[in-house]
């Protein structure tokens, strides 16, 4: 998964390079059209930046995640408290609930990845949710509550498919 979160990140990178060449147009634009395309170029520029920023967020969640695996294997065998598993659990909700804050808060500068952001906040939205609901499970040792972030993390493997899919990643 994580592979697959790094080469995304890397294939956004790439096509959005081959998304700024194109024909060479025949009539010289004048310096007020390049400086408009330029402003505009800067812009799209931030916005990606901004989307990339977001991709590596997600990245480190997910490593934040595998961390956890290893921690319960220490809870296990006796090595770290339960405490420490159930901090661990609501660093990353509140991680994730931070992110969702700022994507929902983020002001786009063009709207050329509008279609991404849309996409990128719902996954960010499933990731919080399962979370979060994840960390109370744990918090309140309630079965129920477990079974549904199973639940939620289908969804969110979902969400976090329709953003690979809506980058062009196969």
């Amino acid at each position: 998964m994580k592979k697959l979160l790094v080469l995304m990140v890397a294939l956004v990178m790439t096509l959005s390079l081959a998304a700024c060449g194109g024909e060479a147009d025949t009539d010289a634009p004048s310096t007020q059209q390049q400086g408009a395309a330029a402003d505009e170029q800067a812009k799209a520029d931030a916005d990606f930046a901004k989307l990339q920023g977001f991709f590596d967020r997600i990245i480190e969640n997910y490593e934040d995640q595998q961390a956890i695996g290893t921690l319960l294997e220490e809870v296990k065998s006796g090595q770290k408290e339960e405490s420490d598993l159930l901090d661990a659990y609501k660093q990353l909700a509140e991680d994730a609930n931070e992110m969702l804050q700022d994507v929902q808060s983020t002001a786009w500068e063009t709207n050329i990845y509008d279609d991404k952001a849309e996409v990128l906040t719902a996954c960010i939205e499933a990731l919080a949710l399962y979370q979060q609901t994840l960390y109370e499970a744990a918090d309140e040792n309630d079965a129920a509550k477990l079974e549904t972030a199973a639940e939620l993390v289908a969804d969110y493997d979902e969400k976090l498919t329709a953003v690979l899919d809506a980058m062009g990643v196969e």
